[in-house]
């Protein structure tokens, strides 16, 4: 897979073109602004984030998709989402979001889940399957894509 289409660039480009939609193109009305649930959804989604990749780094498994993963990794926050590193950026986001309350931002998780799940996720989904097998097959059965 392409550098360019690894998911924390997309995220950025995500990221970068509604903060410049919301700056360029404004004021944009307040829709639904939470500062207090905002910053919750923002720690929790970045802690998930950081805790997932604790668990990929301590398996000495790869972080860059396209590379051969060497672990399956199944426990920790894996156990409840396949993808917990997915679902704490999509949180994040919401929690940015929620916090800055315009159509703008609450685009970007859409946008996010959209790309993550429709586009990235099954080419992941793909090359783990054929590098481990029944294994993979098994873990696609007891834990949901998401949460």
């Amino acid at each position: 897979m392409p550098i360019a289409l690894q998911p924390p660039f997309v995220t950025m480009l995500i990221v970068a073109a509604t903060l410049l939609l919301q700056y360029l193109s404004g004021p944009w009305q307040v829709i639904f602004h939470v500062p207090a649930l905002g910053m919750l959804l923002f720690v929790s989604g970045f802690s998930l984030t950081v805790l997932a990749r604790t668990y990929f780094k301590f398996r000495k498994t790869t972080l860059f998709v396209g590379s051969t993963s060497s672990s399956l990794v199944c426990d920790g926050p894996f156990r409840f989402s396949r993808n917990p590193m997915y679902v704490g950026v999509v949180m994040s986001l919401l929690g940015v979001a929620v916090w800055f309350g315009t159509l703008p931002m609450l685009l970007a998780p859409s946008l996010a889940f959209l790309f993550l799940n429709f586009l990235h996720i099954p080419r992941e989904e793909e090359m783990l399957h054929a590098t481990f097998g029944h294994a993979y097959a098994a873990y696609l059965q007891r834990v949901r894509r998401w949460l």
